[in-house]
């Protein structure tokens, strides 16, 4: 299912601007998280550079999903990186150490500028992909987009060459623009809008199991500053529930 949805991202090694859009719906507790984590390791190995998962709105799912990132793609305990103890390989860490995924937060800490700074690397001069993950609020987003602007962002340019891949966890809360004015903007869905049109090559993918309002978004509005709205229009995917899951049903 992976290999699937990867084959309908965009080809990193593809030159140009480019911006794809999509929604996979999975049922619920039925191993969304565990798709993602598969689905960016592969990213990775396809080339995208910069990996952003907005997970929640509340600490507690963040450092859940960083801890599961942690085990599934980084391979070490991101709260214990400073620390040269052995032990902080964990996950996929302990199979293979030559691929080591800079993660730009930890599992006790969401995003925070002056760490992020501390790490000192431009975007465009990672040798191996970077990872944030963030929670979906709006401090955080604003503070991540004032960090890129500043130490990534070419000269002379607002805009980043990286490859960029975010997946949206619960695509459908809060990250939905819920004024109806025609120019109105919500501030969370104007903070993702607005750090899509930061790169010059990116992908959207919404991770839901209930999409009823990400299919309705408008697929036409555009702003000139924020960009198109975040309608799956490059792909929706379905996952089968696995054959041991346990729903309503």
């Amino acid at each position: 299912v992976t290999d699937r949805i990867l084959g309908l991202l965009e080809n990193p090694a593809k030159d140009g601007p480019w911006d794809r859009r999509g929604m996979i719906v999975g049922h619920v507790q039925s191993g969304k998280t565990a798709n993602y984590t598969g689905l960016i390791c592969k990213a990775a190995d396809a080339g995208y550079k910069l990996i952003v998962v907005i997970a929640g709105i509340h600490n507690n799912l963040r450092n859940q999903t960083q801890l599961r990132i942690d085990e599934g793609f980084v391979g070490r305990n991101s709260a214990r990186l400073l620390s040269k103890k052995d032990d902080r390989f964990i996950g996929v860490g302990r199979f293979d150490q030559t691929r080591r995924p800079l993660t730009f937060t930890n599992s006790v800490r969401d995003f925070n500028r002056i760490i992020a700074t501390g790490v000192g690397i431009p975007l465009q001069n990672l040798n191996e992909p970077a990872i944030f993950v963030i929670k979906k609020n709006t401090n955080t987003l604003r503070n991540l987009l004032e960090w890129l602007k500043e130490h990534s962002a070419k000269r002379g340019s607002k805009t980043i060459d990286a490859t960029m891949l975010l997946i949206d966890d619960e695509a459908d809360n809060a990250s939905i623009n819920i004024k109806h004015g025609k120019d109105e903007v919500s501030r969370i869905n104007g903070q993702i809008r607005e750090l899509l049109q930061m790169f010059e090559r990116s992908c959207y993918i919404g991770y839901t199991a209930t999409p009823f309002a990400n299919i309705f978004i408008d697929p036409d509005s555009d702003d000139e500053m924020l960009g198109e709205d975040l309608f799956p229009r490059s792909f929706i995917v379905s996952l089968d529930p696995p054959t041991n899951y346990f729903g309503a049903t």
